[in-house]
């Protein structure tokens, strides 16, 4: 039992399309597209890098306004120049004994 092929699928038309200019200028172009030097996968590798850093920027920008309160806060608060040196150097009084609990 033989298959059918459609009418417009024969050897003739396929090849009448392969040698059509219009054919073979939008597979150019499309290539071009794909794998040329700006292609869609090497824009779409900048786009991703672009929001990864736009990403990180935010952070650090909110990173520095911590930062500069926490400044501001040690430059007028005696008790907070305390808090921050027992909390990150382990400092203490004389008479005192430090617990870590993790």
């Amino acid at each position: 039992m033989k298959l059918k092929v459609p009418s417009f699928i024969n050897k003739k038309n396929i090849f009448k399309l392969l040698i059509n200019r219009y054919f073979l200028i939008g597979v150019g172009f499309a290539l071009l597209l794909l794998l040329g030097e700006n292609s869609f996968v090497y824009y779409y590798k900048l786009h991703k890098q672009l929001r990864q850093m736009e990403e990180k920027k935010e952070f650090y920008v909110k990173e520095m306004k911590q930062d500069s309160i926490n400044i501001i806060k040690l430059k007028t608060d005696i008790d907070a120049i305390e808090k921050y040196g027992r909390e990150k150097y382990m400092m203490k009084k004389d008479n005192e004994d430090i617990y870590i609990i993790r």
